[in-house]
């Protein structure tokens, strides 16, 4: 594991798309290493994952996805997410 301005190498797979991430961050801060039932949102297809008793990522659960639908900072990210991506020209999206 290491630790950057950009968050904590840890290699993932979002179960949602499919992409592979190298690094992580969480939504609790910057370069904290992620913990059980945290959640990280995959920056290709914008859907928020819950890591895993191994450090992995998977779906959340219904009442995860219900909480996760009514937090501030989820709803937030989610924005900021589809307006980064829109003014992304699509030459360039790929991967992200």
């Amino acid at each position: 594991m290491i630790e950057n301005n950009e968050g904590v190498e840890w290699p993932t797979t979002c179960p949602f798309c499919g992409q592979h991430h190298d690094a992580v961050d969480t939504m609790e801060g910057s370069g904290r290493v992620p913990e059980e039932n945290d959640a990280t949102m995959c920056f290709t297809c914008g859907e928020f994952c819950i890591f895993d008793k191994d450090g992995g990522l998977r779906k959340p659960t219904r009442r995860e996805q219900r909480a996760l639908d009514r937090d501030g900072r989820v709803q937030r990210a989610r924005t900021a997410w589809a307006i980064i991506k829109a003014n992304i020209p699509s030459r360039l999206r790929k991967g992200l």
